[in-house]
Parts: C-alpha cells; structure tokens; sequence
C-alpha cells in the first residue's frame, strides 16, 4: 500500500498508521479507486458494508479524518444514500479520554487545579467530540457549567494530518477522473483552514457571544453564557443546559417535547441567522443541538444551542 507515494520523513510515521487502518478495515480497493492505492480494486466482489468500515477507519483516524468525514456527509450531491448514512453517525460522541490524561493541560489553563477553580468538578466526561470532551462543573455561585477541554496533542498530529491529505488529494486528482470531480484538494484547503481555527476555544468562544447577541429577540432560543475567566485557548467554559438532542422524534414526545414545533423553530433560525444578521451556524447537526423539556423551557423555550462546537460564518455584505 502506497509504495508509490513520497512524503516527508516527518510524516512517514503518520502515513504507516494510515496505511495500517486501511488495510485493518479492509479499505484497500477503495483506496485504489480514489487513485492512492496500488492494486486490484475489487470493483467486482465490493462489499456491501464498505461505507460502514469505510467510517470506522476514518474514526480509528482520528480527528482531522473524522471532520472530513462529517463535511462529506453533507454532500448529496457526489456520494451516494448508503455512504451520506454511513457517514453521518461520525457526528456521535468519539472516544473519551482518561480525566489524569488531560489533568496537567487544565491545569495550565486554569492556573490552579479543577476542583479548586469550580465549587465541584466532575472528573467523568459529559460527553466526547473529535475535538475535545466536556465535563460538568458548578462554579463558586452555584451556577452549573461545562467545561471543555481540548485534547491534548491534537494540534500537531492534524497540522500532520492535513499535509498528508493535501498530498493524496492531489495525487488522486491527477489520477482519477472521477476523483476530480469531487474536488478534494479544494476540499482539504477549506478543511484546513477551519478546523486549525477551531483548535483556539476563544474564537468559538466570540462566536458564541455574537450568535447569543444576535437571537436575543428569539424568546424560544437559548445560547450558553461563556465564562471568560476561566476560557482560553486550550479550555472553553460555558452555562451547562439540559435537553434532549434532535435525533429521534420519538424520544422528543417522550418528553414532551413537539417534533413539529422543534422543526418550525429550526427553519425559522435559519432565516434569522442568514437573511437578517448575516452570521449563521455553519455545524447545526443534533449533537450541537438540545430541545429544552416543557418544564425547563417555562413554556416558552423550545429549542438551545447546545454546549458542544459553535461556529459563524459572515455572509458578504449586500449589494
């Protein structure tokens, strides 16, 4: 497997770990078809749950592979039913990390320990993403947050990641037509750009105030308060909220929560954020997403922004 491709010795180490998933989940043919692989490319005897172990080797990759895996799970347009469902169950939560494990970065963050900065700190994550993970805390004041914690290490296996890529993805345009028709180099650049940007939790933490500040008129949508004392680059603290995610419309009844009402306030967000403020939500899959319960709502509320990844993008000024 990729006998052919020449990388930089510092990434040779990150293109074995890759070659060794690939061949672990049996993704060998497809790798051949996209023009990166050497080989046979089983064409005739494919299997029918390529798409599946095609997701489970992106997640065995890791971050950087797991966003390219969620972008692709927007694009109707290029891949087929089978794969867009394969693909979108990247959106659960990833693989939690041992608390000790990320113990001395909060630390540094924080300067001083969790259990001294918070009133309680819950060492047991709330929940994972491919990113970071979030654990409960309550400040000093009684008030109940969250806290998410970057992973540490990240930065430099998906500045790694995304060299490579940029690597395949143009060896693969220059060797399938197919290929090119998608376009990965474009692609891989705009992942680049965004999910680099992402690692600082200020900037999502920005993002977070100016979505807050534009649905302010919006009674039945809540934004979490970020907490600037203890939010940096590496640690993002905001208000912790307590809903149901818009996954299953069954669930939702089970807590009395109307489908119907959820999905006419989510189209109605949108025209908000694009036609009138100009700035939208550019992730708003249900694990970024919560639906309040009639008795935390009051009965007005019916929807919230969930604590998890919050990200703007300015549409260009008006002609």
């Amino acid at each position: 497997m990729f006998k052919s491709i020449a990388v930089a010795a510092r990434d040779r180490g990150r293109m074995t770990e890759v070659s060794a998933v690939i061949a672990r989940f049996g993704l060998e043919s497809l790798a051949v078809r996209l023009g990166i692989g050497e080989g046979d490319d089983g064409a005739g005897s494919e299997a029918r749950d390529l798409p599946s172990r095609t997701r489970r080797g992106l997640e065995a990759l890791g971050p950087t592979y797991v966003k390219l895996g969620q972008i692709l799970a927007t694009r109707r347009d290029l891949l087929p039913d089978p794969w867009i469902t394969a693909f979108e169950q990247l959106q659960s939560d990833a693989p939690r990390v041992p608390f000790e494990e990320l113990r001395s970065e909060v630390e540094a963050a924080l300067g001083e320990p969790p259990e001294s900065a918070f009133a309680h700190f819950d060492t047991e994550p709330l929940a994972a993403a491919s990113i970071a993970q979030v654990h409960r805390a309550r400040l000093h004041d009684g008030r109940e947050v969250v806290v998410k914690i970057r992973r540490p290490g990240i930065r430099a296996r998906m500045e790694a990641d995304l060299r490579l890529m940029r690597h395949l993805a143009a060896l693969a345009e220059a060797r399938s037509a197919v290929v090119r028709r998608m376009k990965p180099a474009a692609m891989i650049e705009q992942l680049g750009r965004e999910i680099l940007d992402e690692l600082d939790f200020t900037n999502e933490g920005r993002n977070a105030e100016l979505l807050r500040a534009d649905l302010a008129s919006l009674d039945r949508v809540t934004v979490p308060r970020i907490h600037w004392e203890w939010t940096g680059e590496q640690v993002l603290v905001m208000d912790y909220i307590d809903g149901v995610p818009p996954r299953d419309p069954e669930a939702l009844k089970a807590a009395g929560i109307d489908p119907s009402r959820i999905a006419s306030l989510g189209a109605e967000l949108v025209l908000e954020m694009v036609l009138v403020n100009g700035r939208f939500h550019a992730d708003p899959h249900p694990g970024n997403l919560l639906c309040l319960r009639p008795e935390t709502a009051g009965g007005r509320r019916a929807g919230a922004a969930r604590y998890g990844f919050c990200r703007l993008r300015q549409s260009a000024p008006a002609a």
